[in-house]
């Protein structure tokens, strides 16, 4: 399946200058993360989450593989049998009162988006997740989709 993604990482300690790939060095505080993706290539949301799973790349590909390696991935929500709504998802998490956008143009060199990474203090709450997502679905569209949560340790 292919779909629409977003990973919850969780940083424990304060990074004071991590390398992004050629986006440059940047601080990240501890807390937590969110990333918006998508995977509509081969493999799909399978090979994705399977990617983004294992901390240890033999090649850092995408700017959240130079975060993934130091941040632990708690969990990764999963929409399919839409198009591709990273967009949407990204305004309505940047319209969220104490979520910030700590790296502009992180994740977004091939979107309009300034940023597809996103921190919060605390935990995210389930229901902030599933306002982002439902809330971008459009009502008149009878598509069927497909909500997934994958937990991680």
């Amino acid at each position: 399946m292919k779909g629409t993604y977003i990973l919850v990482l969780q940083l424990d300690q304060t990074l004071t200058h991590l390398q992004i790939g050629r986006l440059g060095s940047f601080a990240f505080a501890s807390g937590f993360y969110l990333y918006v993706g998508s995977a509509f290539g081969s493999g799909g949301l399978a090979a994705r989450l399977k990617h983004h799973a294992n901390p240890r790349k033999p090649r850092l590909h995408w700017h959240i593989d130079y975060l993934r390696a130091q941040a632990h991935l708690r969990a990764a929500w999963t929409l399919s049998g839409t198009g591709r709504m990273e967009q949407a998802w990204c305004r309505a998490l940047a319209s969220v009162s104490g979520v910030t956008m700590p790296v502009p143009g992180f994740g977004a060199s091939d979107s309009p988006c300034s940023t597809h990474l996103f921190a919060l203090a605390t935990a995210p709450h389930p229901t902030l997740l599933a306002e982002v997502i439902f809330g971008s679905l459009d009502p008149t569209q009878s598509a069927h989709v497909q909500l997934d949560i994958h937990l991680f340790d």
